[in-house]
């Protein structure tokens, strides 16, 4: 039966489709022995205090929080008599919030393995896998497709829960390792006529479609479980847990890939919680699910936590920005409090997150039917992770990527995040620039959609092996973007420590800015390159100058550089109405490496020379301010997060931001579209409306007076 729940939307019944508003939505994570401390008003009274739509509690799966009547679906040891789903949904509902119940379905109580050892994961030895008192289940089994689908079904049916969240559905689950069990030996073997491989190999094409296969059996799964439960609920949402680029050791065994369940998820939604990674990881994830879902609602976590520590509060400084990028690409923040009721805990961020979350619901005008307006797209590649990437995902590709990323963040360049199995004429065609960050590996379509781009006036920005190989990491017998520019590729050259690119054009575009200098540092790989026919390169190879082959310095009486070869590092050239730039290095992942100024400026300076005239933003702040725009019928909104700063150490961990420092003054520059004009410029902290000087050139110049965190500077449109 659908229920009625009174909203900050109005009243009505599910079937106005409640997940497609704005949310606040609050993960409470329970343990076991918590529920004694549950108290049902309580739980709602908490989630108010962060402005809260939405939350999540814990159902079923490894363990029941309530009283479940499957047989074999063990019911927590401290939950007695209670039901806390039966305390809880009825609560929720009553004060217009919605529920959602969380699920895992990774592991299972051993003693079903009498019954039912087809349920469970094996190691090549043929055993089961422990983990903390179970066993690990396979995702192909029964346990899967059959026992989690009664499982949410009662949940739904029998307390009106709003949704089913998933945890840890996934191959591998807990760090384990490949599961060879019957099922999925019989599965693969019948799809690829080969066994399992014993060991990971990555250049056996064996192992790469085995590698494939693990993300379409988890996609099958997902469709499996989203057809259950609106079975016996249209109205309930299925919201399934992965995450993208930044942990490969759980997303790629685990059977991951996001592009596979669009169709069959309600709410698209990404974790997004370890801190070791990127600081702008919310970003290329948030961005990540507006280029994939652009028309569905779209999720992401926040842990309160410092990961792995769950009693640890992560920093105010570090989890504003955090929010912020969320906010500002269009995913709804979803704040994960893991062990609140415990008498031992870390209360000091509570406050603070409850600030930022009614700013949020203040905000919500701002975020409600937004669009992108960005004229950049970054393309990711999860073909080009795994079959180019092989056995070093980050420092073959995604070191490319996160290096792109933040050269973009510093010369504010607003862009989006596109996944290259979704790119075609219609989607590229509102974009001025593609960046390849050495995405080697695309399929026909891709590269048949990159060509047309170009060849109708848009310019794509490429570095090192981009476009290739296929998409199942084999070379191409030619190469795509070799084609467009009309040259050729040559020798890999390696190892170049202490080399440079030589200042060869120094009026070029892609060098404006460096100043006073010849030279700029390089290192690493560069593929040898001859130019096509009217082909610019401005930078070139000087090789390494060390004391003999095998060093990495030089002796101080040797060093001086006597000329520079004629191997370009990176040349630009037309075709068809647009433009080609390619790097031969590797120099978004040396920015990423190194933080050279000079390699993000000249990354900038590619885009920007693509998008020449037709540049629609110009924001003057330092380079740790990042900024988005984001568009509304009549509005424009320019949003401007302030990052953490901090020292600059090298200990394997990325330190968690600790200082947001104001920025005062920054100016923000809007080139408006045709017949456009501007009635009024706000900054939405204060709402304060903020004085705009039109020019007869179509720009709009302002002046942020300050900006702490976040600022949204709202252009209203006459």
């Amino acid at each position: 039966m659908a229920n009625t729940v009174a909203t900050a939307e109005g009243t009505g019944t599910q079937q106005q489709q409640w997940w497609k508003q704005p949310h606040r939505v609050l993960l409470l994570n329970l343990r076991e022995g918590d529920e004694p401390l549950v108290d049902a008003k309580a739980v709602v009274e908490d989630v108010k205090r962060y402005s809260g739509t939405a939350f999540c509690i814990n159902g079923g799966g490894i363990v029941a929080f309530y009283q479940t009547r499957i047989k074999g679906h063990r019911r927590s040891e401290a939950l007695g008599e209670r039901d806390l789903l039966a305390e809880i949904i009825p609560e929720a509902h009553r004060s217009g919030l919605r529920v959602l119940a969380r699920i895992d379905p990774s592991c299972a109580p051993s003693e079903l393995a009498a019954e039912h050892p087809d349920w469970f994961a094996r190691d090549r030895e043929g055993q089961y896998i422990d983990v903390s008192g179970n066993y690990v289940t396979c995702p192909n089994s029964g346990y899967y497709h059959g026992r989690m689908v009664e499982i949410v079904q009662e949940i739904v049916s029998t307390y009106d829960a709003d949704g089913i969240w998933n945890n840890q559905g996934k191959f591998a689950a807990w760090d384990t390792d490949v599961c060879y069990c019957a099922t999925c030996q019989g599965m693969f073997r019948q799809l690829a006529g080969h066994a399992i491989p014993e060991e990971e190999d990555w250049d056996n094409p064996v192992w790469r479609q085995f590698n494939e296969w693990r993300y379409r059996r988890i996609a099958a799964w997902v469709q499996t479980m989203h057809a259950a439960i609106h079975a016996v609920k249209k109205e309930a949402i299925f919201i399934s847990a992965i995450q993208l680029a930044e942990s490969l050791e759980t997303i790629r065994p685990g059977g991951w890939d996001v592009d596979y369940w669009v169709e069959h998820q309600d709410v698209i939604a990404f974790e997004c919680q370890r801190r070791n990674t990127a600081p702008w990881w919310p970003g290329i994830q948030a961005k990540y699910l507006a280029g994939i879902a652009p028309d569905k609602p779209r999720w992401m976590t926040v842990s309160y936590f410092y990961p792995w520590w769950r009693l640890t509060a992560s920093p105010e400084a570090e989890n504003r920005p955090w929010v912020a990028q969320q906010f500002a690409n269009g995913s709804n923040s979803w704040l994960h409090i893991n062990g609140g009721l415990s008498k031992i805990f870390d209360r000091r961020m509570l406050a603070p997150m409850q600030e930022v979350f009614a700013r949020l619901e203040r905000w919500q005008e701002y975020f409600r039917d937004t669009h992108s307006g960005a004229q950049v797209a970054v393309l990711f590649s999860r073909y080009t992770q795994d079959n180019y990437g092989r056995g070093d995902p980050y420092g073959r590709y995604m070191d490319a990527v996160r290096g792109y990323y933040c050269a973009l963040l510093e010369a504010h360049v607003p862009f989006d995040v596109l996944s290259d199995k979704f790119i075609d004429a219609a989607r590229l065609a509102r974009y001025r620039v593609l960046v390849l960050p050495n995405t080697a590996c695309l399929d026909d379509a891709a590269v048949a959609a990159i060509t047309a781009f170009v060849a109708g006036g848009g310019t794509v920005v490429a570095t090192y092996d981009a476009a290739r190989y296929d998409a199942m990491g084999e070379l191409r017998a030619e190469a795509p973007l070799a084609a467009l520019l009309g040259g050729q590729y040559g020798e890999r050259r390696r190892k170049l420590q202490s080399s440079y690119g030589y200042v060869a054009e120094r009026g070029d575009a892609l060098l404006q800015g460096l100043g006073d200098t010849d030279v700029v540092p390089n290192d690493g790989d560069l593929l040898e390159f001859t130019p096509g026919p009217g082909n610019t390169v401005p930078l070139t190879l000087i090789p390494p100058v060390t004391a003999h082959s095998g060093a990495t310095i030089s002796i101080p009486e040797y060093s001086a550089v006597k000329g520079a070869t004629d191997i370009p590092v990176v040349l630009h050239g037309r075709h068809g109405q647009g433009r080609v730039v390619l790097f031969t290095n590797r120099m978004d992942a040396l920015f990423y490496k190194y933080g050279f100024a000079d390699l993000g400026r000249i990354l900038g300076n590619a885009v920007l020379l693509g998008l020449g005239e037709q540049r629609a933003l110009v924001v003057e702040a330092p380079d740790y301010v990042d900024v988005m725009e984001q568009r509304q019928p009549r509005r424009r909104m320019v949003h401007l997060i302030n990052f953490a700063i901090g020292k600059h150490l090298s200990t394997g961990w990325r330190h968690p931001g600790r200082n947001l420092v104001p920025v005062d003054g920054i100016v923000v520059r809007v080139r408006l579209d045709a017949g456009q004009q501007v009635r009024e410029v706000r900054a939405a902290t204060s709402e304060v409306v903020l004085p705009h000087h039109t020019g007869g050139d179509g720009w709009v110049d302002v002046t942020v007076p300050r900006l702490d965190d976040h600022e949204i500077v709202v252009f209203e449109l006459a």
